[in-house]
């Protein structure tokens, strides 16, 4: 039986691919993080690398250590970056241009150009594999967790589509490419994605929450608060602009997704504050931020009408 060392297996996906590729072949749990590792004649590698720092330093590392003859890494759709002038949806021809604010997206869009010169130095195959933002019940990515925050958050007049990718099919992508040696770069994400209609139906009576340009660090912060940790910086041009990823290519060799953006949204949407409260909670809640807009209000015109007086 082929033997198949993993790297990063303690991610959120680790124990999925560990338990699939069991059944097929002999899996080695290698901790690459660490000094140089055997990987006991292991034919192939899987990198999975949805962790909340991604360093080049860590590839390397996986890299030196892996005298295999075939890799496949988890990388990210964010790669791509966000823009405004990206097509809806991306195939893997588009090149890479990651949004440079957002280090995450660059550290993984570095680790890719790593692993195609190691795949360029010796009689090599690697698989990248590029999903959307990827969400689960309780686990997830930290990308996919962070835009499923920032669901009901639009800036300004953006409101671009949005994509989620359950856990388990990113899981099953990383098994097909493994056991059958896929060459190349694949996205992965369901068929199609969510409109802005089809978002806001999902969101119900939540509130959208508009923020004013350019607030970067603003939401950066909100963000933080609802997944109650640091969450990846840069996460701006993201929600403005549009990058959901076309499946063509996975599919082509085989690979078919379980779950739609909508279904997997609603398995992993924990929801708003606000979907706790009841009917006469959100009434009283509606009237308190009402006050407060017109105090607010009342205070800037009185502001404006000193500094005119003092301008007299």
């Amino acid at each position: 039986m082929s033997r198949i060392a993993v790297s990063g297996a303690g991610g959120v996906i680790g124990a999925r691919v560990l338990q699939w590729l069991a059944q097929s072949f002999d899996v080695l749990d290698v901790d690459a993080a660490d000094s140089q590792h055997d990987l006991g004649g292991a034919e192939a590698l899987v990198h999975l690398r949805l962790t909340r720092e991604v360093t080049s330093d860590r590839v390397r590392r996986v890299l030196a250590a892996a005298d295999v003859q075939h890799l496949t890494m988890v990388s990210s759709a964010s790669v791509y970056g966000a823009w405004p002038n990206h097509p809806t949806p991306i195939s893997e021809d588009l090149p890479v241009r990651p949004n440079l604010e957002a280090s995450w997206a660059v550290h993984h869009a570095d680790a890719e150009r790593m692993v195609l010169e190691w795949c360029d130095q010796g009689d090599r195959s690697v698989a990248i594999l590029r999903p959307a933002p990827v969400v689960s019940s309780g686990l997830g990515g930290p990308i996919g967790e962070a835009m499923l925050a920032a669901a009901p958050i639009r800036t300004g007049s953006d409101d671009p589509p949005v994509q989620f990718l359950h856990l388990d099919d990113l899981a099953s992508a990383v098994v097909l490419a493994t056991q059958r040696r896929l060459s190349g770069v694949f996205n992965v994400a369901p068929d199609g994605w969510l409109s802005p209609g089809e978002l806001r139906a999902l969101l119900g009576a939540r509130p959208k929450i508009r923020l004013p340009m350019p607030l970067p660090k603003r939401l950066d912060r909100y963000v933080a608060r609802r997944v109650g940790h640091a969450a990846p910086a840069g996460l701006l041009p993201y929600t403005r602009y549009s990058w959901v990823v076309a499946n063509d290519r996975l599919r082509a060799e085989g690979w078919e997704p379980r779950y739609s953006s909508a279904q997997a949204f609603v398995i992993a949407d924990a929801g708003m504050p606000w979907d706790d409260l009841n009917a006469r909670q959100r009434q009283y809640a509606t009237l308190v931020g009402a006050g407060a807009a017109v105090a607010a209000g009342g205070w800037a015109a009185a502001a404006w009408l000193r500094r005119s007086y003092a301008l007299r």
